[in-house]
């Protein structure tokens, strides 16, 4: 039997009939690595905006839930036709990257437990987005995420337009069930709008896990690939992030 790339005779697929088109697939005791049957792009990622510079981003300041800790920010103009997005992954000391399609991987440091962000423009339409994620110790596990947010200069103000943390807190390492969890609640989203005030829709979801050698139970992993696509809609968000409502009048901007 033919098996698309990355798959194996081990793969159980996970068909999801939502709105979002989810799809997960799920290696369960498998010998073979997601990221070894792929040919990734290892170019830096092509960023913009006063955070970054000489290679390297300043990560905006948020809480432990990915709040904002920095109020109204002046993020300055996005290029021409584009808008302004945050590419954030987690804590810890493990290898994560996110490649962006068309504009190249950013890659956590091993050496520090600070999240690694990135902060790039996107012109309206779809651009598919991967992380991969690689546990150092297999035994001791691994709690990688993904964090996508949306500025608008109009409204000042950071959307949360994706979100993927497997394992943490009460959760422990990341596993096949905590991944289970986390998709079910991606399905419930509806229209694939995870912040409804924002412009920017998720679609296409899947993912691959590898699981650690000798894992019992609840299947704990040791490599996770997570892909997705960003719709980013041509109009701008008319209300800011966390707003009681996203729907009639226009809301005045910050300061008015």
């Amino acid at each position: 039997m033919n098996y698309p790339p990355g798959v194996n005779e081990c793969t159980i697929w996970h068909m999801g009939s939502t709105r979002l088109g989810l799809l997960a697939l799920c290696a369960f005791g498998c010998a073979h690595g997601p990221a070894t049957t792929q040919t990734r792009r290892e170019t830096a990622l092509a960023t913009a905006g006063a955070r970054c510079s000489n290679g390297g981003c300043t990560c905006r300041r948020v809480d432990d839930y990915g709040r904002s800790q920095e109020g109204a920010a002046d993020e300055g103009a996005p290029a021409a036709g584009s808008k302004r997005f945050e590419i954030r992954t987690g804590r810890g000391l493990d290898p994560v990257s996110i490649t962006v399609e068309e504009l190249g991987t950013l890659q956590k440091s091993t050496l520090s437990p600070q999240p690694a962000c990135g902060y790039i423009d996107l012109a309206p339409g779809k651009h598919k987005v991967r992380l991969h994620a690689t546990a150092t110790n297999p035994e001791a596990g691994m709690e990688p995420a993904i964090f996508i947010s949306e500025y608008a200069e109009g409204m000042q103000s950071w959307y949360d337009t994706f979100a993927m943390r497997c394992g943490g807190d009460a959760n422990g390492v990341c596993s096949e069930g905590h991944m289970r969890q986390w998709q079910d609640a991606a399905q419930a989203t509806p229209r694939g709008l995870f912040d409804p005030c924002g412009s920017t829709r998720i679609e296409g979801i899947h993912w691959d896990g590898q699981r650690a050698p000798n894992t019992v139970g609840n299947a704990q992993l040791a490599g996770l690939d997570v892909e997705l696509t960003l719709e980013v809609y041509k109009f701008a968000p008319r209300f800011p992030h966390g707003a009681p409502t996203c729907k009639g009048p226009t809301h005045e901007k910050p300061n008015e």
